[in-house]
């Protein structure tokens, strides 16, 4: 962990933008002044996002056009009742979890299963994230209990869609 991504913060006004490009979605642009706080070298960095003062979501400071943007879902949008060029607070801080901090369901399933926790060592970031986000899209605890469960078995017998024993 990089001791020197701890406590950055940062807030400004944002805006919902439609991006340009082959695919329809829509980004919040972050001022230049507030990437500069959290920038250390290329590609994406890992934050920690507060729309409104609501619970902070993970999500990345990606590069687009010289600048940076936060990509923002559908559910996000709808969730905060977010509408194009209408002004919101965001109040963004670095992850020092990279993204990657287990919810406790599947934490529970790594400790237990040692396969399984061998297995997920050796994910990549990315994959670790997405596995992340899905169980803690999921609304109850059980759901998140089961889908932590058909992950682990999916991860053990490498039927994880798209794992390099499954292609």
């Amino acid at each position: 962990m990089n001791s020197s991504i701890t406590n950055k913060t940062a807030e400004f006004t944002g805006f919902l933008h439609e991006a340009a490009g082959p695919m329809h979605h829509y980004v919040i642009v972050v001022p230049e002044d507030v990437c500069l706080v959290f920038r250390e070298g290329k590609g994406a960095v890992r934050i920690l996002c507060s729309i409104n003062g609501a619970e902070e979501f993970p999500c990345a400071l990606n590069p687009r056009q010289g600048g940076y943007v936060i990509i923002s879902s559908k559910q996000l949008i709808k969730k905060h009742k977010l509408a194009p060029h209408v002004a919101f607070n965001v109040r963004v801080r670095s992850d020092v979890h990279d993204g990657l901090q287990l919810p406790e369901e599947l934490l529970e399933v790594l400790t237990q299963d040692d396969h399984f926790s061998f297995e997920f060592e050796k994910l990549l970031p990315g994959r670790k994230r997405g596995l992340i986000y899905y169980i803690r899209s999921a609304k109850t605890v059980d759901t998140r209990i089961k889908r932590s469960l058909e992950i682990a078995e999916k991860v053990k017998t490498g039927s994880l869609h798209g794992s390099k024993q499954n292609d």
